[in-house]
């Protein structure tokens, strides 16, 4: 039998040894690495007893204090026999679970004579504080070791698993049994599982494997290392019995087989045969030639068969018509491969050339259109300028000149009324149109503000329009943004709007803030390799360490996992976000990052978060600016 030891550390190889001496073969693949966390020694002033729930709290209370005489309250006899050793003098077993060690603590300790003190690991299993509390005792609990999850199953163990070399497994915590599951699945060896039987400490573990399909699920009659090393035996037994009962059968079917049914055949049965009859002696070639004789004749009737076929068939085949009827799915993939290829003979499907040829065509022609694109955008854009230039003449002095072209316009026409339809603009603009426009503009002109406050407001958005080039520009905008503030200080009303945007933007304006598209050029670059560093492992042997330094180099990863937290998928939505604009998206998705793959995108961060003050800042301050012009201020 060979039994496959889940336990970390330790407690795994001390449980191969138990079993070894017991003739059980085993295979040891721990679930989880025990991690101490350092630390200084434990203050026990006040502490009247210890509680202990597990062995690898037993070795990490033991490392961070020297005391050996305060009281130790086991869960159960491994943990009570591991307390003992590390020179522990009073140590108390509740031979059971949580529930029994908490009625343990109650008969034995009383609430007034101290405080009591659970050392656990990262990962706790059952309320065992609340137990203890509800009796009216002060707990509390002191993390020491942490419990890592292991990534995959070693190599060794998948392939015996996959060959049914296994045929036991031992399961001690609810935990080790889900991360049981979770690696099964991921090794692919599922239905490995129907060939081994599981020993569960508990019926809690045993309902965490509940999903997969076992021989057989077991269970210890109490939660203890005992009663589990029983059950291990006593299927270890059984097996041996199966296996000795069925080469008994054997021997007595050969002896059947082999006896006469004479009383004298049953005698010399009975005294161990020591009388055997000899064989026949058989005339030497006579096996070659029936063999020989035989494939003759086969070979002849073959051949007269196939020979007749002609005549036999057709006859056969009206006579048993079933046999050569073809079954409904060779018809239905005979149809198929029929449409197929009168679809493939009919379609001329175009070759790669001819599609790479009309790519090109087709990305020139997207060329030039850009062009025109740009040039129309710059017409635009110089149009704008015209209107923003007439409008910067606003006031009063602006209006009068403005009435002064339109009565001008009005009288050329008048003089000329038998000729308007030659005095043409370039566009196509008669005389009257333009002063059509003109009257236009002059009801637009704002009436009620003066040329210097329409000056002063103009002169406002001019500034936050600088301000907005230089800051998406991504480069220090320290000149454009002392020109702002010196102009908002001439007006208490602006400054005391302003003054929150400009405080916000005077953090970064030494150094500038990238903009979205070097925001997403810089994170493409970096994303392979914070996948890497996500999936590298921390620690581990030489082996491990030496596949690590040779994928450093792999930058390949999957972008089409958005679920769960890992970092796979955390980069994956990250990406979304940023072709989607949402920047504050991205930077709460890197947030959840850990140590090294968070040390990777820390300097990425730092240019997004000044992205975001830079952007909310300059809206803010153009919205008040707009207010602020509609107020007539």
């Amino acid at each position: 039998m060979r039994v496959l030891v889940t336990r970390p550390g330790e407690d795994g190889t001390a449980l191969a040894e138990i079993l070894g001496a017991r003739g059980i073969e085993t295979v040891i693949e721990p679930l989880l690495t025990i991690k101490q966390i350092e630390g200084p020694a434990l203050d026990l002033d006040t502490v009247q007893a210890i509680l202990l729930t597990s062995a690898n709290g037993v070795r990490a209370f033991a490392r961070r204090t020297d005391q050996r005489d305060i009281p130790i309250f086991a869960v159960g006899d491994a943990t009570a026999t591991t307390a003992r050793s590390s020179g522990f003098g009073q140590v108390h077993s509740a031979a059971g679970n949580v529930e029994t060690l908490a009625e343990l603590v109650k008969e034995m300790l009383k609430p007034e004579e101290g405080s009591l003190l659970h050392i656990a690991g990262s990962s706790v299993a059952g309320d065992l504080i609340g137990l203890i509390e509800a009796a009216g005792f002060k707990c509390a609990r002191e993390i020491l070791y942490e419990a890592v999850q292991e990534r995959s199953l070693t190599s060794s163990t998948i392939a015996l698993l996959k060959d049914n070399h296994i045929d036991a497994i031992t399961l001690y915590s609810p935990r080790s049994a889900e991360i049981l599951v979770e690696l099964i699945r991921k090794a692919r060896v599922v239905r490995s599982c129907q060939q081994i039987v599981a020993i569960c400490l508990s019926q809690a573990v045993a309902d965490k494997i509940g999903e997969l399909h076992w021989q057989e699920i077991r269970i210890a009659a109490d939660p203890n290392q005992d009663a589990l090393l029983e059950l291990i035996t006593d299927s270890s037994s059984n097996d041996i019995e199966e296996i000795s009962s069925a080469e008994k059968s054997n021997i007595m079917t050969e002896q059947e087989e082999t006896s006469d049914n004479t009383p004298a055949a049953n005698a010399a049965s009975s005294s161990n045969m020591a009388h055997r009859v000899a064989p026949i002696q058989r005339r030497q070639g006579g096996s070659a030639r029936t063999v020989f004789t035989t494939l003759l004749i086969v070979a002849i009737l073959i051949g007269a068969g196939l020979a007749s076929k002609p005549l036999w068939l057709p006859k056969l085949q009206a006579f048993v018509p079933a046999l050569f009827e073809a079954s409904e799915t060779d018809v239905k993939i005979t149809k198929l491969s029929g449409r197929l290829k009168a679809l493939e003979s009919n379609q001329q499907v175009p070759d790669l050339a001819a599609l790479q040829q009309e790519r090109k065509r087709l990305q020139a022609k997207l060329d030039v259109t850009l062009d025109r694109l740009d040039t129309l955008e710059s017409s635009i854009g110089s149009v704008k300028k015209m209107i923003d230039a007439v409008n910067t003449d606003s006031g009063n002095g602006a209006l009068q000149t403005l009435q002064q072209l339109s009565s001008r316009l009005q009288k050329l026409e008048m003089e000329n009324s038998n000729y308007r339809t030659i005095y043409q603009t370039k566009d196509g603009r008669t005389l009257n149109k333009l002063a059509e426009e003109v009257s236009a503009l002059e009801k637009k002109l704002p009436r009620n503000v003066s040329d210097a406050e329409s000056s002063a407001a103009r002169a406002l958005v001019l500034s936050i329009g600088q301000l907005r080039e230089a800051v998406r520009a991504s480069r220090s905008f320290k000149a454009e943004l002392a020109a702002l503030n010196a102009l908002v200080g001439k007006n208490e009303a602006i400054k005391s709007a302003l003054t929150g945007a400009l405080d916000q933007l005077a953090t970064i304006a030494e150094t500038g803030a990238p903009n979205l598209e070097i925001l997403r050029a810089q994170f493409a670059e970096k994303a392979g390799k914070i996948v890497q560093a996500g999936l590298m492992p921390t620690e581990g042997g030489w082996v491990q360490r030496t596949l690590a330094r040779l994928t450093e180099s792999v930058k390949w990863r999957r972008t089409d996992n958005l679920a769960g937290n890992g970092v796979e998928a955390i980069v994956a939505r990250t990406e979304r976000a940023l072709n989607s604009r949402d920047v504050e998206k991205a930077i709460k998705e890197l947030s959840l990052l850990d140590v090294k793959p968070a040390a990777i995108t820390k300097e990425w961060l730092v240019g997004a978060r000044a992205y975001m003050v830079a952007e909310k800042a300059l809206a803010e301050l153009q919205t008040r600016a707009v207010a602020q012009m509609a107020a007539g201020q």
